[in-house]
């Protein structure tokens, strides 16, 4: 028998950006809360670059509380995880960065929470849902927008 899987999204978001583009403004974690308007705040707790086992804090409009979180895969210019995997519980939010042509490149986000987990985001799958989604649809306006001032 398989754990329990909470699926929040799995959705592919076109950005009018070349990848490299977009990974890079998305790597800037500092400036999320900027650009996107379910995030407060965010703090780096890792000194320099991104790779596996970097550490960061994001606080979300939805919760009183910052949630720390430590990437758990990490290839440049073409994905980011973050979140928590151990046999009993999982939550996974993944960030695969796709060229799609000249100038631009699709995003597929996929989040999803198994085992204990699962149980304890039930109450909140839908706010969780609907924060990916607007991450997503943020994201795609700021990189539009930084593209247009280069």
């Amino acid at each position: 028998m398989g754990l329990l899987r909470l699926e929040f999204v799995d959705e592919t978001t076109e950005i009018n950006a070349p990848v490299d583009a977009a990974f890079a403004c998305f790597k800037r974690v500092e400036d999320w809360p900027s650009w996107a308007r379910g995030i407060k705040s965010t703090r780096r707790a890792s000194e320099g670059d991104w790779r596996v086992g970097f550490r960061f804090s994001f606080l979300p409009a939805f919760l009183p509380f910052p949630l720390q979180t430590k990437v758990i895969e990490y290839e440049e210019g073409r994905r980011i995880a973050w979140g928590l995997r151990s046999p009993a519980a999982s939550i996974v939010h993944r960030f695969s960065f796709q060229p799609e042509g000249e100038g631009r490149c699709r995003v597929h986000q996929v989040e999803f929470a198994e085992g204990l987990l699962a149980i304890l985001c039930l109450p909140l799958r839908r706010k969780i849902a609907a924060f990916d989604r607007g991450l997503a649809l943020d994201f795609q306006r700021a990189v539009a927008r930084q593209a247009r001032q280069s």
